[in-house]
């Protein structure tokens, strides 16, 4: 049988949560860092427990407007490219490069500023963009009655994608120190995608009998998404 070990954790803190904030309601608010100018790096919380990027972001910061309310944003800017080369009977190319930029900016809002349990939600606009192109050439040999000639093949495709929408959040906050916080987050986002898409394909030969054959294409579609994360688990540092 399948767990979700997730979604039990998820469980278990919130179950946590509500019975030591029924417990704490005359708790100071020193135990916490939910003070107007105070700042926080977050991070997500990963499988066997590794630090990873939060709401798809390399890096999250949040800054408190009050003990109750608080902004927070984060960005990712990522790039990679690969390139291939072999030769053996077929000479081949290829390579594959891509861009991903995103950003998302919320606006929290904190149910009870005192004690180390804290509820919260919070709604704020995202945008991300990608990039991506791929091309592949490779000639081989090809024998007819006994001539040898080469034929040569070449693909290009290159995309496109925007995306703007809103994202909206709840969650709880557990102060473990008043620097330091483990969260437990869901949240649920809709977008509007656009996305356009291009291909060439072309095929030659040295021999004359065959004729060049060029292939285009090119493409665009657009619409409403909706998405979720989930439930996710984080870590806040404050200073």
């Amino acid at each position: 049988m399948y767990i979700d070990r997730k979604r039990i954790l998820f469980l278990i803190m919130i179950s946590m949560s509500l019975y030591v904030y029924s417990q704490a309601q005359d708790s100071s608010s020193e135990r916490n860092s939910l003070k107007e100018g105070a700042w926080a790096l977050q991070f997500g919380i990963g499988g066997n427990l590794t630090l990873t990027s939060f709401q798809g972001t390399t890096m999250a910061v949040k800054y408190q407007l009050s003990d109750r309310t608080a902004i927070r944003g984060g960005i990712t800017i990522s790039a990679n490219t690969n390139n291939g080369n072999s030769s053996a009977d077929e000479d081949t190319s290829n390579s594959a490069d891509a861009i991903n930029v995103s950003f998302v900016l919320q606006y929290l809002w904190y149910v009870n500023p005192s004690g180390p349990i804290h509820f919260y939600v919070g709604v704020g606009p995202s945008v991300a963009y990608s990039y991506s192109h791929n091309s592949l050439n490779y000639s081989f040999p090809d024998v007819q009655n006994g001539q040898l000639y080469w034929d040569q093949y070449s693909n290009a495709s290159n995309s496109h994608q925007w995306m703007a929408g809103g994202i909206g959040v709840a969650g709880v906050e557990w102060f473990a120190s008043q620097w330091l916080s483990l969260r437990a987050e869901y949240s649920e986002g809709i977008q509007y995608q656009w996305h356009s898409m291009n291909s060439t394909s072309d095929f030659s030969s040295t021999n004359t009998d065959y004729l060049p054959n060029n292939y285009r294409s090119s493409g665009t579609t657009k619409g409403w998404t909706l998405s979720s994360s989930g439930v996710s688990f984080g870590l806040n540092v404050y200073w």
